[in-house]
């Protein structure tokens, strides 16, 4: 006869054996699960209201994620607080591959040190990779008599009241842009930039507030609805890039107008999901994102809205929004930047 010691043992060699197999079931399930990734439709949260190139560009690529995943890909629009409304979504969906985040530059990244109660940091989302490069631009109503970014600066410390300048949004990098700007104007002229701030929930409405005259000028996310205002109400004066845009040749780069520390100021498009997402989600989202973006006719109807499309893996991604995050972090905290709710 065996021992009690023996028999509890046994019993407890047993329930490990149980225990174990419990658990290796469950993983496997779970990993079946992943594999079979998507099983209903998919959301990709806009930060910004629908007609911007963000917006449009998310449009683009769901097309093809569609077909990719066998599942409807619908876009989102969640506006506001500079993009702190649907980066918070995202941040506390279910890290399931089924919430995901579209930004333009990595604003999402630094909002916890501008919106009040914003938790959130780069490390609560998980990068997919990057789809396009985003140049942005500063433009003026076509009647303000200043051409440059020289004159302008010019005219905002002669104009009784300085410059009504707009953005795409409290906080977004249009923002933050602009608050690098003032700084070195100020740093090279000894004194600021004479602006009042008017931020708009993206770019179409900060255009055709600018187009009417309402402010004087704006920071700007170039694409083909800006381009096609030129001279139409508009005047683009910098783009902030080291090179000038073949589709505009005409306008200067901010560093050929004595502002190079801003040639690189050009955003990243990435796609991200909720932190925790499973590795075999994100391994079949960034395997698919990757083949959306070798696809010809992604790449000529981005183009067509004068986005410059392109792919970088997640784990580049995330180093160029890190890049981005230490840069602008120096810029909020000088200019002591705040968000109301």
């Amino acid at each position: 006869m065996k021992s009690p010691h023996a028999r509890s043992g046994a019993r407890a060699l047993i329930r490990s054996i149980v225990l174990a197999g419990l658990f290796s079931l469950g993983l496997a399930q779970s990993q079946a699960a992943e594999t079979d990734y998507p099983k209903q439709p998919v959301s990709i949260i806009v930060p910004f209201a629908p007609g911007g190139s963000l917006d449009a560009t998310a449009r683009v690529i769901a097309e093809k994620l569609r077909d990719l995943l066998g599942q409807p890909v619908l876009v989102v629009n969640r506006p506001g607080a500079g993009s702190a409304v649907g980066a918070r979504y995202v941040a506390q969906a279910k890290p399931d591959g089924y919430t995901l985040f579209i930004a333009s530059g990595s604003a999402f990244g630094f909002l916890n040190l501008i919106v009040p109660n914003f938790e959130y940091q780069l490390k609560d989302y998980a990068p997919l990779g990057g789809v396009a490069v985003y140049t942005s631009l500063f433009a003026t109503n076509a009647s303000v008599q200043a051409k440059t970014l020289p004159e302008l600066v010019k005219l905002s410390h002669e104009r009784p009241g300085g410059l009504s300048f707009c953005t795409t949004g409290v906080s977004g990098l249009n923002h933050l842009q602009l608050e690098m700007f003032k700084g070195l104007v100020k740093t090279k002229t000894g004194t600021a930039l004479n602006v009042i701030h008017v931020p708009y929930n993206g770019v179409a409405p900060a255009l055709t507030a600018l187009k009417a005259g309402e402010v004087q000028a704006c920071a700007l996310p170039y694409s083909t609805i800006v381009r096609n205002f030129e001279g139409n109400g508009i005047h683009n004066i910098a783009v902030q890039r080291h090179e000038r845009l073949k589709a505009m040749p005409q306008v200067g780069t901010t560093g050929e107008q004595g502002y190079a520390e801003m040639d690189d100021n050009e955003q990243l498009v990435t796609l991200s999901a909720p932190a925790g997402t499973p590795a075999p989600v994100i391994a079949k989202l960034e395997s698919a994102l990757q083949t959306t973006m070798k696809d010809p006719e992604i790449v000529k109807k981005l183009n067509d809205l004068d986005v410059q499309p392109t792919f970088v893996g997640s784990a580049e991604a995330r180093k160029w929004l890190e890049k981005d995050v230490t840069k602008f972090s120096k810029v909020i905290k000088a200019a002591g930047l705040a968000v109301q709710q």
